[in-house]
């Protein structure tokens, strides 16, 4: 029997019910405490009640669900998980935030290895996640490696800022054939990222990633909104964002090399960036937030960043937009010194600002072979 009072353990009863596959069902409202991962098989469908919250117990120090292969050793297929509160409890595991962030690479990444990440999917194929709340994560909400065919749709990101790199949605290559779309609420880190080969606290798997459409993502005093990143030989090939809105510390989309590491030149092609309506914050985090990676250089960081280092076929910029009220040298649109791209489409970038405000809106210091610019403000 399943108790929603947020005090009984409702870990056994609830591996239970997952262990039985088909279509489980968690329909009554309340909190339902766990205090062990939580494990879910192929052709499973959970479904929670707009009212049910899975809540980590104190001290637990574990992602709250896992798929069954999620350690490798074989795939799973056909897991969807509908509905529901999603709960960290990052305040309860008895963590430093800024010793973690110091030490997050001092160890390897295993799969027994609790790095903060909620709510962990690898080595599966056909995973549709919808109408979750992720609240309050260690580290990443949500984190999905080694994939083909994914749906991460209508998530509400509620997060207290506690603690640092705390992802969205946080894709590792290799994967292909995704939508995540409709994200929104505020991370203390990207709201989605796809990364090819991650930091060591978080390589899951590493490869390729292609034909990922990101739409509507939104932030209230964002860290950043969806980042693209890459090194060693991966590439990241056909994805398109449309519909970025918001405001943001650092950047509402960045296409980087993943930070600056050694290795093979990265590769992106057939990008598309379009429908960007994303300022500048002039929020400041209350004082019990993390701020360790709130460097200095923060309001010179372009809305739309393509780093150095990269190197890129055809990226598409169309209809990206801001009115600026924010006091800040950051540009609407940056190409770094260094990076290279073969084909450029620039159309339809503008800003308008409040009086005293003149940031850049489209700066270029890359190298360009070939471009199609249109309807671009000076």
């Amino acid at each position: 029997m399943l108790y929603a009072d947020g005090i009984t353990d409702n870990t056994r009863e609830l591996q239970e019910m997952l262990d039985k596959r088909g279509i489980v069902t968690v329909d009554m409202p309340g909190t339902y405490l766990i205090s062990k991962t939580l494990i879910i098989h192929s052709d499973t469908r959970l479904i929670l009640s707009p009212g049910a919250r899975i809540l980590a117990a104190p001290m637990s120090r574990c992602s709250i669900i896992e798929n069954e292969h999620f350690a490798g050793g074989g795939r799973d297929e056909r897991i969807e998980i509908i509905g529901g509160i999603w709960d960290g409890n990052c305040d309860a595991m008895g963590l430093d935030a800024v010793y973690e962030a110091k030490h997050r690479e001092d160890e390897p990444y295993s799969p027994k290895l609790f790095k903060g990440k909620m709510m962990r999917f690898a080595h599966v194929d056909k995973i549709v996640l919808e109408k979750l709340t992720v609240k309050d994560p260690v580290s990443y909400g949500i984190q999905i490696a080694s994939v083909r065919g994914f749906v991460v749709r209508d998530i509400f990101c509620d997060y207290n800022h506690h603690f640092g790199t705390t992802d969205g949605v946080h894709i590792n290559g290799p994967a292909r054939d995704g939508v995540i779309e409709n994200i929104c609420g505020t991370t203390n880190d990207d709201m989605v990222s796809l990364t090819t080969i991650d930091e060591k606290h978080a390589e899951i798997s590493y490869g390729h990633i292609m034909n990922v459409d990101i739409r509507n993502v939104s932030a209230e005093n964002g860290y950043s909104g969806i980042r693209l990143q890459s090194n060693e030989g991966y590439d990241i090939r056909c994805v398109k964002i449309s519909g970025v809105y918001g405001d943001y510390r650092h950047n509402a989309v960045l296409i980087s090399q993943h930070n600056s590491r050694p290795g093979t030149p990265t590769w992106f092609d057939d990008i598309t960036v379009e429908h960007v309506r994303a300022v500048k914050t002039a929020k400041p985090l209350p004082e019990d937030c993390f701020t360790y990676w709130e460097k200095g250089v923060i309001e010179k960081l372009a809305i739309v960043w393509i780093e150095k280092g990269i190197k890129a076929g055809n990226i598409i910029l169309r209809d990206i937009t801001r009115h600026e009220c924010t006091q800040t040298n950051a540009p609407l649109v940056k190409i770094d010194e260094g990076a290279e791209i073969n084909r450029l489409v620039a159309d339809n970038i503008h800003q308008t600002c409040a009086e005293g405000v003149n940031p850049p809106c489209f700066k270029n210091e890359g190298t360009i072979r070939a471009s199609v610019i249109r309807d671009v403000q000076e």
